[in-house]
């Protein structure tokens, strides 16, 4: 996906438009940093501010989302 297109996206509808389940959130500051699991078998790596605007989203792999969400804070 363009990421212009996702700009303005809240997080909320993000599910709804890529058919995609949030399994993992953590927030820091002013961010949250998500990641999802969509019906093709991929994970999505989203970064979101605090208005729920998504920031950033990049493909990742299983093996990198485990790992993020095994990790400790």
């Amino acid at each position: 996906m363009d990421m212009k297109r996702w700009n303005n996206l809240k997080l909320e509808l993000y599910s709804l438009t890529s058919k995609a389940r949030k399994i993992f959130s953590r927030a820091y500051e002013d961010i949250t940093l998500c990641i999802f699991y969509d019906v093709r078998e991929r994970f999505k790596l989203l970064m979101v501010d605090k208005e729920e605007n998504i920031i950033y989203e990049r493909e990742i792999t299983r093996a990198e989302a485990f790992r993020i969400i095994n990790t400790r804070p």
